[in-house]
Order: structure tokens, then C-alpha cells, then sequence
């Protein structure tokens, strides 16, 4: 008997493996369990985590080790119409459709190491401040970018009850400067610095994230929710 992972719906597994993909593209593992396909991975410098869930899918509790995930994401694509089943093999994934059929080799167990991150201590954290960061205040963000293009940096901090997003380099002298008001702010936050790089590798999938931020271990976590897919990226805040 094969051993399948059904896909109901291949475009969102598609948008599932390119926000893995912009993390990291190379030596994923995938777990399915519980009817649900998810992984963890981090970038290089493991300042930016990801972990998502695809549910929608059919299949026995399995590890599949993939090398490349845009490779695998691009042979897909190939395939027409959205209801897919995939034959898992010991080393491979197997598709035979009536015009396209292919054969994707993995990596055997143990040769990808997962990202040594705590999932539930993280989730166990007290978060001091919570805040909605829709797709039109980020298109807008990244439009400043092209005037405060010398620092990579983004800052957020409250300032007469409104939450605010700066691009600045706040340990260099004479940086242009490029400031948003996000929203109003019921709270207060003293400035926070996460990587722009980070915040660009964020997959929007929806309408926008909730952010919430931890002050004393310096960690800000961006969930989104979109039909089958959840994000959380957990980024790790710089020192100034």
C-alpha cells in the first residue's frame, strides 16, 4: 500500500514552502502529523525563526527531509489543478498525474539538524505590549526605505499614545531618518530595534500581523493566519 500525503488544496502549500523558502531554502525538515505538514527553521544568524502549520492534508505521521525547497516548490507548480496526492518513498516523493510525473529525492534522517529553539517557552512567555501591523503600514515602511536607505534598522516605540515606526541607526551620528505613525497605543514602549532584513523575509499572507513584543528577553513575535497557513516568525531584537 503507498504511503501518500494528499494535498487539498496545492496552492496553499505552495505559499506554505515559499515562506519557509525565504528563511532558508536549503535542508528543511517537513513533519507531518496529526493531518498537519510543519516545520521549523531559522536564518543564518538565527536571529529570525519561523515556525508554520499547513493543515488541509491527509497523510500518515511522517519526516521528510528536503534539500531544496524552491526545487520542490517549482516541480509542484508544474502540477495543474489543486487536489494532489504524493507518493512517499524511503528516499524520495513521487507524483504520477496523467501528463506529469516526477521523482524528488530527499535527504535520509539525520543529515539536517533542527534549529535548537524552545517552542514552548516561547509561547509560555508574558508579552508586555500587543499590536496589529497591517500590509499597508509595511508597503509604506519599505517606501521609506529608499530615503533612509543607509541604516537597516527599524525602531518601535510609543510617543503620545501612538505607536511609532522609525528607520534610523540610532548608535551612528547624522542618519537620515524616516518615521511612521503606526497606530494609536494604549500602552508604552521604550525603542525596540529588530533587523529590517528580518522584517523584509516576513511572508504576508493576510491582511497583516499581530505583534507582540517581550521587553526583558528582547524577542518580537509576528503571527499571521491565512485559510490553511500559520506563521509565527520569532525575531530576536538588536542591542541598540
Amino acid at each position: 500500500m503507498e504511503n501518500l500525503l494528499k494535498l487539498t488544496n496545492k496552492s496553499e502549500f505552495l505559499k506554505f514552502l515559499d515562506a519557509i523558502s525565504k528563511i532558508n531554502d536549503q535542508g528543511v525538515i517537513l513533519d507531518i502529523k496529526d493531518q498537519k505538514v510543519s516545520a521549523l527553521v531559522s536564518s543564518l544568524d538565527n536571529t529570525l525563526i519561523l515556525h508554520t502549520e499547513l493543515t488541509g492534508t491527509d497523510g500518515a505521521d511522517n519526516t521528510l527531509n528536503i534539500p531544496d525547497v524552491k526545487k520542490f516548490k517549482h516541480v509542484l507548480d508544474t502540477i495543474e489543478g489543486e487536489s494532489v496526492d504524493l507518493i512517499i518513498n524511503q528516499n524520495n516523493i513521487e507524483y504520477k498525474g496523467n501528463d506529469i510525473k516526477f521523482k524528488y529525492h530527499l535527504y535520509e534522517e539525520g543529515f539536517i539538524t533542527r534549529p535548537s529553539i524552545n517552542l514552548d517557552k516561547i509561547n509560555k512567555f508574558t508579552y508586555d505590549v500587543e499590536f496589529k501591523l497591517d500590509k499597508n503600514t509595511l508597503q509604506r515602511i519599505f517606501k521609506g526605505c529608499g530615503f533612509a536607505h543607509e541604516t537597516n534598522k527599524i525602531y518601535f516605540y510609543t510617543d503620545n499614545n501612538r505607536l511609532m515606526a522609525e528607520l534610523t541607526d540610532r548608535a551612528r551620528h547624522n542618519t537620515d531618518n524616516f518615521t511612521l505613525s503606526v497606530c494609536d497605543a494604549d500602552f508604552t514602549l521604550d525603542p525596540i530595534p529588530v533587523n529590517l532584513d528580518n522584517i523584509r523575509l516576513l511572508s504576508v499572507i493576510d491582511d497583516g500581523f499581530n505583534v507582540r513584543v517581550n521587553t526583558e528577553y528582547g524577542v518580537v513575535v509576528f503571527d499571521i493566519q491565512s485559510n490553511d497557513i500559520k506563521l509565527k516568525y520569532i525575531i530576536s531584537a538588536l542591542t541598540q
